[in-house]
């Protein structure tokens, strides 16, 4: 075959330009970048996850093809291992899809196949047509001295692209799974943070100023959540978490008693501070008309020995009253016994009851 010298010095120049070494070294470390890419891309639209399926075979087969500049079988299959392994990294850390996506198998597939091809097809260089004569003569009649150098040969560049991606893939997840770790606890955090900074606005302020804003019911409904720890809806029948604190039920309560000259606010004050002065509360709401004041008043008679006046009173008050929760009250005080009533007196309480 006729081959000019000058093809023949092209194209020997090209061949004795590879270096499967350099690329080995190459795809273990442009591999990390890729899988990070691939990573990013995910967090910010996982849509683009299962096209980095195709993206990073061609991306791997670039670095191969510009490290490498090899004309040799070696150079393709070095690539299509290398973006493999890459594959597999990312299916190991969940980036083959994103969440809640459904992609049909044959189009993974098809992603797949498309990236191991751009892989083996990018990685490896071709000879312009011109000089495929001079090509044929430098490898297919003997064997070219490039393909023989160590640096050159599969059995060293193959293993050792493979070895070192995963090598550099291996702390390169071991990196990324610490990250997770770390977004999802900020994650955590910023959620926790945004769920009480919400829990904490349903509170009020409980200062005059503002307390002279709301109606007296809707005072009286959150004097409640303080004690309870639970914000009862206006039907009472539904429920949300209120922050609890024994001292602002009291000053909801103070101030409706003192301000508005609310008896039940008085009454209920008076359960809470039992222990200290409340009796006296009590008192001062039973002369003001409370029923749940009556009831309690009446109660404090079993208490101190007098069981049949108490009774007395009790029922008579069950006669005179309309409200169906304060007769429920008196008939349970006689249906429980003063003694365990009397027990129940000492700890503070703030029934539902009293606001409805």
């Amino acid at each position: 075959m006729q081959v000019n010298q000058q093809e023949i010095d092209a194209v020997e120049a090209k061949l004795n330009g590879q270096h499967g070494l350099k690329a080995a070294l190459a795809v273990a470390f442009w591999s990390v970048p890729i899988l990070v890419l691939w990573y990013w891309l995910y967090l910010y639209d996982d849509r683009f996850a299962p096209v980095m399926l195709a993206l990073s075979g061609a991306a791997i087969g670039i670095v191969v093809r510009f490290y490498g500049r090899g004309y040799q079988l070696s150079f393709a299959v070095m690539a299509f291992l290398a973006h493999l392994v890459v594959v597999v990294a990312a299916f190991m850390f969940g980036l083959s899809l994103g969440e809640g996506q459904s992609v049909r198998a044959f189009i993974i597939v098809g992603l797949y196949g498309a990236g191991a091809w751009s892989a083996a097809y990018i990685g490896r260089l071709t000879i312009p047509f011109e000089q495929h004569r001079a090509f044929y003569v430098l490898t297919e009649e003997t064997p070219h001295n490039s393909s023989r150098r160590l640096r050159n040969r599969w059995f060293i560049t193959t293993p050792l692209a493979l070895l070192g991606c995963c090598l550099t893939l291996t702390a390169c997840l071991i990196v990324l799974t610490g990250f997770e770790v770390f977004r999802a606890s900020q994650s955590h955090h910023e959620s926790r943070m945004a769920e009480r900074e919400a829990f904490e606005t349903r509170a009020i302020d409980v200062t005059s100023a503002h307390l002279d804003t709301l109606p007296t019911d809707e005072a009286m409904r959150h004097a409640f959540a303080y004690f309870a720890g639970r914000l009862a809806n206006k039907s009472g029948h539904r429920y949300t978490r209120y922050p609890k604190s024994d001292y602002k039920a009291k000053r909801v309560l103070t101030y409706l008693s003192e301000e508005r000259g609310n008896v039940r606010a008085k009454f209920i004050l008076g359960r809470l501070t039992y222990n200290e002065n409340g009796l006296s509360l009590i008192q001062q709401a039973a002369d003001e008309g409370d029923i749940y004041a009556k009831i309690h008043v009446a109660s404090e008679f079993g208490c101190y020995g007098e069981p049949d006046k108490a009774i007395q009173l009790l029922n008579m008050l069950a006669k005179t009253t309309n409200d169906k929760s304060a007769q429920d009250e008196i008939y349970s005080v006689l249906s429980v016994g003063f003694e365990q009533i009397c027990a129940e007196y000492r700890i503070p309480d703030f029934a539902q009851m009293y606001i409805r």
